[in-house]
């Protein structure tokens, strides 16, 4: 059974180290409050996501899921950068032979996409580690700063599917096996803010901002229910950005978030301009994750955002809350019908109620989900392999040689 793996990751959860493998220069682990934060998204998207692989006899999988699962924790100890280069194309190949492990033509492309998306952008963190070696001598993530930063900061937001980056995300979602596109969205993806953290993320706040508006939209105005997640996974990664001191948080409760959207996809039409019908349940579940990722009061990462944003800053939070809730009143336009099925997944999204209250937060995301109930714009598009790398490598160029100093 695949949840044998991750409930026996728990115990991990109980240690704190720092050490150094094979001497001076050699893997240096250390756990820490992010590692912990990290980890526990991991251990707890993976079981969501694994029960499901096992109720769908998706047993095939079991052996790549798993061993993703244990690659992953141990990047979220990881705190040299060449470490964290092998455990990341190690996991781009799990993730690749998770793509197409489904015998549809469209999943082997969207694998194609993938990895030669992936390749290029730790393609680019290579040499960015090399520059930082060649300068200082060391792996040691700690004193990383100038060109070589830059490089690898954008390497790894690319990796993530951030922003003009990142197109290959909103591709690899709508193509992708539902608990695939789970495991991606709350874990994978979100894994790059671990390296990132560590390197520093304070240079990045109007990017963050950038990302989340591009996200946003796009999620608006998309017609497949997938690639509305997919963007919408976009803005959120860019609100992750903006405070480091809650992203480990932020991390956990939009995993669950996501895993729990994402598996709901193999039991709702994705067209969202047909007419769809659902059990109570999983509206239910659908309502509590779409409220928590809007901002709404009463969940998690309403209470979360609501300390994340400065406060010269802090009239952000209702401009995210109602654009948030705009596409997740064009996903709730459905049709409620009584039946017992998908408990489990309201379960599940029960860990998503906090005890918060906030009157002006959810006032906009109830006007957002009014809005967006209402909105009428549908678009279904693509984007082509090429225009993926083009634009993948042009943006980590641009603001690499830029130095960050628009950010």
């Amino acid at each position: 059974m695949p949840f044998l793996i991750p409930i026996s990751s728990i115990s991990l959860l109980f240690e704190r180290f720092d050490i150094v493998l094979s001497g001076y220069g050699g893997v240096h682990l250390i756990f820490d409050s992010n590692s912990f934060y990290f980890l526990l998204t991991n251990i707890s998207c993976s079981i969501i996501v694994s029960y499901f692989l096992y109720q769908n006899g998706n047993e095939h999988v079991y052996f790549f899921f798993s061993l993703l699962h244990t690659i992953l924790n141990l990047l979220f100890i990881s705190n040299d950068l060449f470490n964290i280069y092998v455990i990341l194309e190690t996991s781009t190949l799990l993730i690749t032979l998770l793509i197409l492990s489904s015998e549809k033509f469209e999943q082997k492309i969207t694998a194609i996409k993938y990895i030669f998306a992936s390749s290029l952008a730790m393609s680019f963190y290579l040499i960015g580690i090399g520059m930082h070696y060649y300068s200082t001598g060391s792996f040691d993530i700690s004193n990383v700063d100038g060109l070589s930063g830059y490089l690898m900061k954008f390497s790894l937001l690319a990796k993530g599917g951030f922003f003009l980056f990142g197109l290959w995300l909103p591709e690899v979602h709508s193509n992708s096996e539902p608990e695939i596109s789970a495991m991606l969205s709350s874990v994978y993806t979100q894994s790059v803010l671990f390296p990132l953290l560590r390197i520093g993320l304070d240079d990045l706040f109007l990017f963050g901002i950038l990302a989340f508006f591009y996200g946003v939209f796009f999620a608006i105005i998309s017609k497949d229910f997938k690639k509305v997640l997919a963007y919408s996974s976009m803005s959120q990664l860019g609100i992750m950005i903006l405070n480091p001191l809650f992203t480990p948080v932020y991390v956990l409760y939009h995993g669950i978030s996501k895993s729990i959207l994402f598996l709901s996809t193999r039991y709702v039409k994705r067209d969202l301009s047909e007419k769809r019908e659902v059990p109570v349940f999983l509206f239910l579940a659908l309502l509590i994750s779409l409220l928590s990722i809007s901002g709404f009061s009463f969940t998690a990462l309403g209470y979360v955002k609501s300390k994340l944003f400065v406060e010269n800053f802090k009239y952000f939070k209702y401009i995210v809350s109602f654009l948030s809730a705009v596409y997740a009143g064009k996903v709730l336009k459905l049709r409620v019908v009584f039946s017992k099925r998908h408990i489990l997944l309201f379960l599940f999204s029960i860990f998503l109620i906090y005890p918060y209250f906030n009157v002006i937060s959810s006032l906009f995301v109830v006007l957002g989900l009014i809005f967006g109930y209402f909105l009428r714009i549908y678009f279904d598009f693509s984007i082509t392999t090429e225009s993926i790398l083009t634009f993948m490598v042009f943006s980590i160029s641009f603001f690499t040689l830029l130095g960050g100093r628009l950010w």
